[in-house]
């Protein structure tokens, strides 16, 4: 055990030691920064139609959550190089600064420009705070004890997430959605002010240029990857010229980021750690595993509310179950990964226990009982608390340490992966499927009605007749049902990615002792 003085980054740095308090203080702080950006990705949804029916804004509806993803996501592989070049504080000060003005300036916005606008600017901040809050936990505590520390971080996170959309609610019910934004300035100025005193990571000697070539080409690769999902089969048509021009459009950025990654002084993600092929399958594991947190999150409620027939605010309370099996078994699984010093079995169980979810979910009809899916709620949470962050964490004991921020930032990319591109192409063809549904269920003039994204009101659903109102209810069954079917292969396919991984022994010379 380490004293009240000891080191949890002396060890492998030989930086100054940080004591026990300032290491208490650091903790708290980013798990409030990492909590309110897990909950932004979510908390616009249940707003989403009060903001677009006040700002006349329902063609921009789909960017309001896609500036976001795609801003957040492409910054990450900056911040993460970024911070091994010459460290994590400032970057992460600047991310929570970022992060601050575009909470507030979305919360001012007048117009729907105005928000996508600000919005960006959020996502600019939350890429730094999700990629340096693993960096900085990665710099400030022991191997072995990471565990413990990113089991507590994955609760939060994962909490977040799911309560974004009832929290969301609950704000733009009782107060305003301008206060979706605003909840952010208070307790992210507690965090900000917090890491000012207490953070101090090891120092970073600088060292060669930034690629920032490389970044450009990531980034428009990722912006054109994620439009060709966005919209094909959705707003084009997958043979429209738009969807091909982008799609080989990425095709070739891709291999120009190659390229370059190949030659660059720094590149931004070293090729070098996809010679551990931990770091690869993890990588790999990550995609598979946010594509399905992403489905469920998004056609669960939808599945409850349209299907089954709950209100939104009975819909939003049975995310519950979810919360709270994640949260529990996040941090056990991180204190049990600690104290046996492995990490493998968290993930390789997760994701076997992730493809029997998707079979209960899949079989799931507009009679299921509340309790039924509560439970198969359970069995969800259950399974993605196992997963998330032991993925992390076998990147981050397995990559070179000297890249630890570029890994780091390549497993969050990762994950945004999953959680946009993934989820995405699941979505178009959720919507190739409920258009096909509707078309055999209802009549024309009625299934015309419904948008083939899912985003009808429940007033419109529960105006219908008794017989048109059971028709669409099963058209949306079949479709989220069809929509969780696809999805076991791409979580399987996670499974097998998490038997390939190492796993190394989580060894270090000194334990920290909260």
């Amino acid at each position: 055990m380490v004293t009240p003085e000891s080191t949890t980054q002396g060890t492998a740095d030989g930086a100054p030691p940080m004591q026990r308090r300032q290491l208490r203080v650091v903790v708290v702080a980013i798990m409030l920064c990492s909590a309110l950006g897990s909950l932004d990705l979510t908390i616009v949804s249940t707003a989403a139609p009060t903001i677009v029916g006040e700002l006349h804004g329902v063609p921009w509806l789909s960017w309001l959550f896609t500036v976001y993803i795609i801003v957040s996501g492409i910054t990450t592989p900056l911040y993460g190089k970024l911070a091994d070049l010459y460290g994590s504080r400032r970057l992460y000060i600047f991310a929570i600064g970022a992060f601050l003005a575009g909470s507030a300036l979305s919360g001012l916005a007048q117009s729907m420009p105005q928000l996508i606008a600000f919005r960006a600017v959020q996502g600019i901040g939350a890429g730094g705070i999700t990629v340096l809050t693993m960096t900085v936990i990665g710099e400030i505590v022991p191997l072995r004890d990471r565990g413990r520390f990113m089991g507590m971080f994955g609760a939060v996170l994962g909490g977040g997430a799911v309560a974004g959309p009832l929290l969301g609610g609950v704000l733009t019910d009782q107060l305003s959605w301008r206060w979706i934004f605003y909840i952010n300035l208070p307790l992210g100025l507690i965090a900000l002010v917090a890491i000012v005193r207490a953070l101090k990571p090891p120092p970073r000697a600088a060292g060669g240029p930034v690629d920032y070539t490389g970044f450009v080409l990531l980034a428009a690769a990722t912006a054109t990857i994620t439009l060709v999902t966005s919209w094909g089969g959705g707003r084009y048509a997958w043979s429209s010229p738009v969807i091909v021009v982008l799609g080989v459009a990425s095709a070739v950025l891709l291999v120009l980021f190659v390229l370059r990654e190949r030659v660059a002084p720094e590149p931004l993600v070293p090729l070098r750690m996809f010679r551990e092929r931990t770091v690869t399958f993890a990588n790999l594991g990550n995609v598979a595993v946010h594509t399905w947190a992403t489905v469920i999150g998004a056609f669960l409620p939808m599945f409850v509310q349209f299907a089954i027939g709950f209100n939104a605010t009975n819909s939003g309370l049975l995310q519950l179950p979810i919360i709270a099996a994640l949260m529990l078994v996040s941090a056990v699984g991180g204190g049990l990964i600690t104290r046996w010093r492995r990490y493998k079995w968290a993930p390789v169980l997760g994701t076997a226990m992730g493809v029997g979810s998707l079979v209960l979910f899949a079989g799931m009809t507009p009679h299921t009982s509340a309790w039924l899916v509560v439970v198969y709620m359970a069995v969800f949470g259950i399974a993605i608390g196992l997963c998330m962050q032991p993925l992390m964490l076998a990147i981050q004991a397995t990559a070179p340490r000297e890249d630890l921020g570029a890994a780091t930032a390549t497993g969050t990319f990762s994950q945004r992966i999953g959680g946009s591109v993934g989820f995405a192409a699941l979505a178009a063809f959720f919507s190739t499927r409920l258009d096909a549904e509707l078309t055999r269920r209802l009549p024309a003039d009625t299934a015309a009605t419904v948008p083939r994204d899912g985003s009808i009101a429940p007033a419109q659903v529960d105006a219908l007749e008794p017989a048109l109102r059971a028709a669409l209810r099963t058209a949306f069954a079949d479709a989220i049902s069809d929509v969780f079917l696809w999805t076991i292969p791409v979580v399987a396919l996670g499974f097998v990615c998490c038997l390939l991984l190492k796993d190394v022994r989580l060894d270090d010379d000194i334990e920290v002792d909260m």
